[in-house]
Order: C-alpha cells, then sequence, then structure tokens
C-alpha cells in the first residue's frame, strides 16, 4: 500500500511543479516562439501599472486596464514589440483572441496581468504598452505614469 502511494506521489509532482511555473511567464524576447497571428490588437488602453517584487528573484509584474472591441475576447496577452533594446524601454501591444461567434459591438474592459520572473530588472526603465487607438506607459524609476516615448514596431 506504502508503494501505491509514494508512486501516485512521484507521479504527481511534475504535474505540481509545472502548476506553480505557471505563475510567471518567460521575458517575451527570451520566448523564441512565434506571435500567434490569430491575436488581434486591443482597441484603447486606460492604465498601466508594473511593480517589481522584492525577493532573491524578482517578479516584474505588469497590469494593464484596457477596452475589448466585444466581449468574450480570450487569451488576453502582452506581445513583445521590436525597438531598441539599450533605451531601457520595454514596449508591449495588449492582444486577445476575438470571439468565433458575431457578438454585438460592445466596448468591454479587460485586465491583462503578467508576471515575468526572468525580466532583465536592472534594464527595465518603463514599460509601454500599445492598442488600436492609444499607448500608455509606466516609469518603473518614478512608479507612476509617464509618456510613451519610444519608437518601436509591431512584431
Amino acid at each position: 500500500m506504502k508503494r501505491v502511494v509514494l508512486i501516485c506521489a512521484l507521479c504527481a509532482f511534475p504535474f505540481a511543479v509545472t502548476l506553480l511555473a505557471a505563475d510567471t511567464r518567460l521575458w517575451p524576447w527570451k520566448d523564441k516562439t512565434p506571435p500567434d497571428p490569430a491575436l488581434v490588437t486591443l482597441t484603447s488602453i486606460e492604465s498601466v501599472t508594473a511593480s517589481l517584487s522584492q525577493s532573491d528573484k524578482p517578479i516584474l509584474t505588469i497590469t494593464v486596464k484596457a477596452s475589448a472591441p466585444t466581449p468574450g475576447y480570450s487569451e488576453l496577452q502582452l506581445a513583445p514589440r521590436i525597438g531598441d533594446p539599450k533605451d531601457l524601454v520595454f514596449a508591449f501591444d495588449a492582444k486577445g483572441r476575438p470571439p468565433q461567434d458575431l457578438s454585438t459591438q460592445v466596448v468591454t474592459p479587460v485586465t491583462i496581468t503578467a508576471d515575468y520572473a526572468d525580466s532583465p530588472v536592472d534594464k527595465v526603465g518603463v514599460i509601454e504598452v500599445y492598442a488600436q487607438s492609444n499607448c500608455k506607459a509606466y516609469s518603473l524609476k518614478d512608479n507612476k505614469e509617464t509618456d510613451c516615448a519610444a519608437v518601436s514596431l509591431p512584431q
């Protein structure tokens, strides 16, 4: 009986570790997977905030309040933009997967929260997030929203 319990515990361990690791995402500029062409840029950005946890491995948390053109958007995420890596500005597009059904055009508020454990914390000065109609930025150094100033392009 003890062997069965031990075997079950050993089999479940990798899944438990995977679930714990799923809380943080891979820093997008280190991720080698191509962008998903089915995701579309959201309508507008209302606010952007970012914070660093004070731990052995700091976690960069980015929270974006945005608007989607219809209800039912899924797979909300921050897609990296191409820019100058030396300017300390990291720019993203706020994207999501539109619903499959034809729904009424009703602007719907959405929130994207992304945690990055492997971000280059010492090189992140400003986070910019772009939508179809605007851009909002957050300065980690000043801990407040700021103007978008970087020159970047969507991937």
